[in-house]
């Protein structure tokens, strides 16, 4: 082996083979994983390799260190979501979506060098899913936010999601009841347990999960009455906490189907974290009949657990809408409830969600500003409440005393 005219200086070395070439390497520091990343190049003459080694050294020193030729898409897919759960950066059912699109990635198109990966390799992926008739958008959404990570960190020049070809945007077409849909829901609800939670979505717009989440201790029925938006609960997957979820056997010694049959399953149930965004945090002035309703829910739920031997009183005060035993309700059971509803008001069943896009709908029908209507509904964007606006442009604008009438059955003086 011959040096060249670089000589090795602890970090860089060029020099040539016993096959005639020449070659270099390049120490880029230390790994994520604590290993030493050295680089090796090589080329025909010295002078091409020495163009190498200062290319890599340059990019060393401005920390634009791209990927190893080792690191597959499906390695960094790992690692990036690893990293999210240890730095607690997203929550927990966040995290579940990103594990279940990572799958589909790396059945794909793991195998491909992260600093190979291009445009054609997306839409590779984007075929797999459509052949499967799985949607785009999600898996979209957490590829493109782990490249974009790796821009930033240096690992790849550009994230290669924004150059490739796409499906069509398949967002779901937004189906709002009407304001005669909504008042049947109410009425079928009166007089069932927890009607109010009904009520509460279809005039605030609130999430299921931010419904769910609610404790007595987030509304204030005296003077100005107000319900304070602070965080969710949410039924997040389990995950298997054996060795090889292929050979799981739940506690009949059965194969696990299923992560949450594992006997060391870890992770999963009902989690309550905090609102989506900063806009999600929010204190909302009450509707003076809904806050009638809601405390006559009140006086009724004490009356329930001084007659119950086995209510346990949860946490912020009492869950509002809890269960028959004082505890949250479950996501699952909630949307059990809200198809039965359907059946008896005589409405289509639609998604649990469509009731936020209903109340959003009827806002905007009630000419509430784009800003005030998103301030509402907790979004961060108003782009976001403007995705309503189009419904609207063939119907006419219905006044508030209207929408009293029609969704609490009262007219309100001078209306």
């Amino acid at each position: 082996m011959r040096m060249g005219g670089r000589a090795a200086n602890g970090r860089s070395t060029i020099y040539e083979g016993s096959d005639g070439r020449w070659h270099g390497r390049v120490s880029m520091g230390v790994g994520p994983d604590g290993r030493e990343d050295r680089r090796h190049v090589t080329g025909k003459t010295q002078s091409a390799v020495a163009s190498k080694v200062k290319a890599l050294e340059q990019a060393r020193s401005t920390g634009a260190v791209a990927a190893t030729g080792r690191t597959t898409l499906g390695d960094y897919m790992a690692e990036w979501i690893a990293r999210k759960e240890k730095l607690r950066a997203v929550r927990p059912l966040t995290l579940s979506g990103y594990r279940t699109d990572e799958r589909h990635v790396v059945a794909a198109i793991g195998k491909v060098r992260l600093d190979r990966l291009g445009p054609a390799n997306v839409e590779h992926l984007w075929a797999y899913l459509l052949e499967r008739d799985l949607r785009t958008a999600h898996c979209r959404r957490t590829l493109s936010a782990a490249l974009n990570d790796a821009v930033r960190r240096g690992l790849i020049p550009r994230n290669p999601v924004k150059a490739a070809d796409c499906p069509r945007d398949e967002h779901d077409e937004i189906e709002p009841y009407t304001l005669q849909e909504m008042a049947a829901l109410l009425e079928a609800c009166r007089g069932t347990r927890n009607a109010d939670r009904w009520t509460v979505a279809l005039a605030l717009g609130l999430r299921q999960g931010e419904v769910l989440g609610l404790g007595w201790d987030d509304v204030g029925l005296g003077g100005e009455p107000t319900m304070t938006i602070r965080r969710q609960l949410q039924r997040v997957p389990w995950q298997h906490g054996c060795p090889d979820p292929e050979r799981c056997l739940n506690r009949a010694s059965l194969p696990a189907k299923r992560a949450a049959d594992c006997p060391q399953r870890w992770g999963g149930g009902l989690k309550v974290s905090e609102p989506k965004s900063d806009a999600g945090r929010r204190t909302l002035a009450l509707p003076a009949t809904l806050a009638v309703e809601l405390y006559v829910h009140n006086r009724e739920q004490k009356a329930e657990r001084l007659a119950s031997e086995i209510w346990e009183t949860g946490p912020h005060g009492g869950w509002v809408f809890a269960n028959p035993v004082g505890g949250p309700t479950d996501p699952r059971a909630d949307a059990h409830a809200f198809k039965a509803l359907c059946v008896r008001a005589g409405v289509p069943e639609r998604r649990l969600h469509d009731l936020r896009h209903s109340a959003a709908t009827m806002m905007l029908a009630s000419d509430l500003d784009l800003r005030t209507a998103g301030q509402v509904l907790g979004h961060s964007q108003i782009a976001l409440t403007a995705r309503y606006s189009h419904i609207l442009a063939d119907r006419r604008s219905v006044p508030a005393a209207r929408i009293e009438s029609a969704l609490f059955g009262r007219v309100q003086p001078g209306s």
